[in-house]
């Protein structure tokens, strides 16, 4: 998916499926690295785990993440899309994941800075709100994406003061700063809710879920 389009995604949902979420602390929780072993080539070099949501990232040179909502029980990881399960092994800082193909990739925990919005927030009002409709925007690290029903769309975002926009290495090359600052959102935080005004001084308001 391209940039761009991918950042109009984002605006759309922030502007505005349906599935209620239930959300729990996983023993994955954090960003995970491909180490290089295993018996495959990883489609997925960077895991992150957050609340109930898995973010993928196949291209550092693209860092743009896509996920879906999870379930584990046992040994068993299952992806809410429906269709991939993977057995796993934790031991200490590394996470082995094994699929049905008997592929084997093995995953390295690094560190993640706690972002300034750390958690999974549920869109509650503002520009657009329809209470029928369910939206949830993730911030974890320095990651945020947004998600409907069980599907996760993000990027990397750099915070400025009370301010936050997509990180410089996900913008395209030579990006000016007149585009930058259209792509700023101001955030307002108080306990548990949150405000975020985005472009033409449209808001959204959200409520923590995790």
């Amino acid at each position: 998916m391209k940039r761009t389009l991918l950042l109009s995604a984002i605006f759309c949902i922030l502007a505005g499926a349906v599935g209620a979420q239930q959300i729990r602390t996983s023993p994955f929780e954090g960003r995970w690295v491909w180490d290089e072993k295993g018996n495959g080539d990883p489609d997925i070099i960077e895991l992150v785990f957050f609340g109930n949501v898995m973010l993928g990232m196949n291209d550092e040179a693209l860092p743009v993440y896509m996920g879906t909502t999870f379930t584990h029980t046992g040994r068993t990881i299952t992806f809410g899309n429906g269709f991939d399960e993977w057995e796993y092994q934790l031991s200490g800082n590394t996470l082995t994941l094994s699929s049905e193909y008997n592929e084997h990739l093995s995953y390295t925990k690094t560190v993640m800075e706690k972002s300034p919005l750390e958690g999974i927030w549920k869109v509650t009002g503002g520009t657009g709100y329809d209470s029928d409709d369910e939206y949830y925007l993730l911030f974890a690290g320095d990651i945020m994406a947004a998600g409907s029903d069980s599907e996760y769309a993000g990027f990397k975002i750099e915070f400025s003061g009370k301010t936050f926009h997509p990180s410089r290495s996900y913008l395209v090359d030579g990006v000016s700063e007149k585009q930058l600052r259209e792509a700023t959102m101001e955030y307002k935080m108080s306990g548990r809710s949150l405000t975020i005004t985005i472009s033409e001084g449209s808001e959204v308001i959200l409520t923590k879920a995790y």
